[in-house]
């Protein structure tokens, strides 16, 4: 009977632990969702989120950089070094509290004037660019972190992948192409899965790219 009973405890702990960083993930979206920075300033490791954001915004720059054959070798290398030095601070400003909640709640850091697409000349814009632009909001408005109902819980648990036996990562939203999803990290420490890493969509990335070094047009 002990025996049964230890099985039985043992049992529950495995399915509280399985369950538990999706009921982090329901937490963080809830927060995110109701703009409550304080409860989503619980949820985030600031200092491995920032190191994560900052390594992403140096390499796509630094690609950018790379693929720009019309520029000379001290063209890119004073680029280069201007990106390194500009990331910290435009990281440090998508790292805070408020624009961490932004960017959960739809996807885009309102907060960082990052830009909401390509300008153009002229005083007049076609039917088709605003429409273009207004898709584009509204597909951006729909990139957050949605977990508070059990359908948006389940498209999460589907795009799970464990990291070992205390991460793991999700993808969302679910129904976006790869290079269009963000990719989040959590990891549990102590009794509490934390937000450690955010791998960005392509289009943000981009726009990280293009505060940080304003490359000469071709």
């Amino acid at each position: 009977m002990r025996w049964c009973s230890a099985f039985l405890a043992l049992i529950l702990l495995w399915l509280a632990y399985g369950l538990s960083p999706y009921v982090a993930l329901y937490r963080l979206s809830r927060s995110a969702q109701a703009h409550d920075v304080p409860a989503v300033a619980e949820r985030v490791n600031f200092r491995t989120l920032r190191q994560s954001l900052a390594r992403q915004a140096t390499a796509a720059a630094v690609a950018a950089i790379a693929a720009r054959r019309d520029l000379s070798a001290p063209e890119r290398q004073m680029l280069t070094e201007a990106a390194a030095s500009l990331a910290e601070p435009v990281v440090a400003a998508l790292v805070t509290p408020e624009a961490v909640t932004d960017l959960l709640d739809d996807g885009w850091p309102q907060r960082l004037d990052l830009g909401a697409g390509e300008t153009r000349t002229g005083d007049a814009r076609t039917g088709d660019a605003r429409a273009g632009e207004a898709a584009g909001e509204a597909r951006r408005h729909r990139s957050g972190l949605h977990g508070a109902s059990l359908g948006q819980l389940f498209a999460l648990f589907r795009s799970a992948e464990p990291r070992g036996f205390r991460g793991i990562v999700v993808s969302y939203p679910p129904d976006l192409d790869r290079s269009e999803q963000y990719h989040l990290r959590l990891r549990l420490r102590g009794l509490a899965w934390r937000v450690v890493e955010l791998d960005l969509p392509a289009a943000l990335r981009d726009r990280l790219t293009q505060a940080l070094v304003r490359l000469p047009r071709r």
